[in-house]
């Protein structure tokens, strides 16, 4: 079991002193651009050119990507709304240079243009695409959708290009960047009522697009991974056949997850296969039972693949919020596949609260690092006791998902009823994480300013609770791992042999504790300064202990 140790440094509260937590926040600064939990900073993304915040608007369901070849470039798009008192929404983005520290909003990406529901995704050489459905000119129903692409870390856009002429919704975008033969490919899946032609893809780095093709089951509510060697895989929800306006549980489908083997073929027209995939639970597309998103989904069914070099290659992730037995309202869960899908784990609750009816984990995100971590992000009303307050809860796992640690808080509160645009009364249906090595960025609705602003937030594993991520501790020195499981040692359960003070390390402190003893007799066979067991603490003892530090030197620092 992974850090069943770990301490939480910020324990729940009354729901009355969050209640007033949050007022006293909101009427601290009603333009903060910077909300602090912790060493956890959000930063908004869709400022003003000075920085600031722009007031009167709203702007939700974000969407990030990160250029591989220059981390500190990221792209943030968004559906924006020049004013609370509008439905109309454009294409919103912005760019930041420097690791999200500082953001750059240019405007919407077609000015005048109707747009919902973006997606973006990056390739191997730095080129962002930008995915979107279009509305008409009346901004009524969606028209086709469309994908923008550019190739200058999202300073600039190119024209439009059709990925799909007949409307659909729910638009999804997924880019190869395996090195294999499907390398550049660009795929876009849809919701599609009436038939099954849901799936596109471009082989010429979005110049153009295929026609469509269909996906058994054509899962909906969504999102689309590539894996290590160009597989695609989607995963989803299997939605009625017809909607029951008088069954209460109307809301409840099947998760279903598709792959394709020869969507990375340029010479192959796609295909899919689709299986039912148990995840612990229904899955809710509404919540209608005091949703804490009014008229929006709870959050779209997340799947990624390990990418990594290591043991857990190629191995399938699937994450959703369900919608659990009993009087708990809403959980996170999560399934593991190490065949691509073929067969899956048990369901593994991630979020760590008890059960409890006015306890609602929703808007769930989930990414997979480089090194093989997966992380979580959560809407999470746990700390107020009502539906409609929330705050960020974050999660991890170094072990494919097996175990997960213990969730920490990562925003401050805030009231996610509150801020909506004229007759879209809704958070949007979906935020966004991006892992990376040292932590993961996450994208993200909140109302700290009394209204609907996107928020750039990255979050780390911290066991030792300093404030910095446990990859750069280890690396850097400042926490050994002798197990090498990625876990400093001071937040093992189990005491590392040789660490006599408990600080997690083994080093000159170690040793100098046998040396003040030297020569002296054992406690017991247990004693565990006698390193080599011979009943007697001596130099020889120290000499051992010195082939174990965990720090360069055996320094103390």
């Amino acid at each position: 079991m992974i850090r069943s140790g770990l301490r939480n440094p910020h324990p729940g509260r009354h729901a009355a002193v969050w209640s007033g937590w949050i007022l006293a926040f909101a009427c601290a600064d009603a333009t903060a651009t910077h909300s602090a939990f912790g060493p956890y900073i959000s930063i908004q993304v869709y400022v003003d050119a000075a920085g600031q915040n722009i007031t009167g608007d709203a702007a939700n369901e974000p969407t990030m990507a990160i250029n591989p070849l220059d981390p500190g470039n990221i792209v943030i798009a968004w559906r924006q709304f020049d004013s609370v008192q509008s439905s109309f929404r454009q294409g919103g983005w912005a760019h930041s240079q420097d690791g999200g520290s500082s953001w750059t909003f240019p405007g919407s990406l077609t000015p005048g243009q109707g747009r919902s529901n973006p997606v973006i995704d990056v390739d191997a050489q730095g080129n962002f695409y930008f995915q979107s459905l279009r509305f008409d000119e009346q901004g009524i129903y969606i028209e086709d959708i469309q994908v923008i692409k550019s190739t200058d870390g999202g300073r600039s856009w190119q024209e439009p290009v059709f990925a799909h002429g007949r409307g659909g919704d729910k638009g999804q975008l997924a880019v190869d960047r395996s090195g294999g033969i499907g390398d550049g490919h660009v795929y876009v899946n849809w919701r599609e009522t009436g038939d099954d032609y849901c799936f596109t893809r471009s082989i010429d780095g979005g110049a153009s697009f295929e026609l469509p093709v269909g996906i058994p089951g054509n899962p909906s509510f969504g999102t689309m991974a590539v894996g290590p060697e160009g597989e695609l895989y989607i995963a989803g929800r299997l939605e009625p056949s017809e909607w029951d306006e008088e069954t209460q549980n109307r809301n409840h489908y099947r998760h279903i997850f598709s792959k394709s083997l020869d969507a990375r073929d340029p010479d192959s027209i796609p295909t899919f296969t689709t299986r039912t995939v148990d995840i612990g639970g229904p899955a809710p597309l509404f919540n209608f039972r005091n949703n804490p998103n009014r008229y929006g989904p709870v959050g779209d069914v997340q799947v990624d693949v390990d990418r990594s070099n290591g043991p857990l290659r190629g191995n399938v992730y699937v994450l959703a919020t369900v919608d659990p037995p009993g009087e708990d309202n809403l959980d996170i869960k999560f399934v593991r596949s190490s065949d691509g899908g073929e067969t899956w784990s048990a369901p593994i609750r991630v979020n760590d609260d008890e059960p409890n009816k006015d306890s609602w984990q929703w808007f769930g995100m989930m990414g997979v690092a480089p090194n093989s971590r997966i992380d979580a992000v959560w809407y999470d009303t746990r700390d107020s006791g009502s539906y409609n307050v929330s705050r960020l809860y974050y999660a991890y796992s170094w072990d494919g998902g097996a175990t997960w640690s213990k969730n920490v808080p990562v925003s401050q509160p805030f009231d996610t009823t509150i801020g909506y645009p004229h007759a879209s009364q809704k958070m949007g249906d979906y935020s966004t994480l991006v892992s990376r090595r040292d932590g993961a960025s996450v994208a993200y609705t909140a109302t700290f300013n009394g209204e609907q602003d996107v928020y750039y937030l990255n979050v780390f594993p911290d066991c030792n609770e300093n404030g910095v991520s446990d990859v750069l501790d280890i690396e850097q020195g400042r926490a050994g791992d002798a197990d090498a499981d990625h876990i400093p040692d001071s937040c093992e359960t189990t005491p590392l042999a040789g660490d006599l003070d408990g600080d997690g390390d083994i080093d000159r402190l170690d040793i100098d504790l046998i040396l003040a003893v030297r020569n002296q007799s054992a406690s017991g066979p247990d004693d565990p300064r006698d390193i080599d067991k011979n009943g007697t603490i001596d130099a020889l003892d120290a000499r051992k202990l010195t082939l174990s530090c965990t720090r360069p030197r055996c320094a103390a620092e």
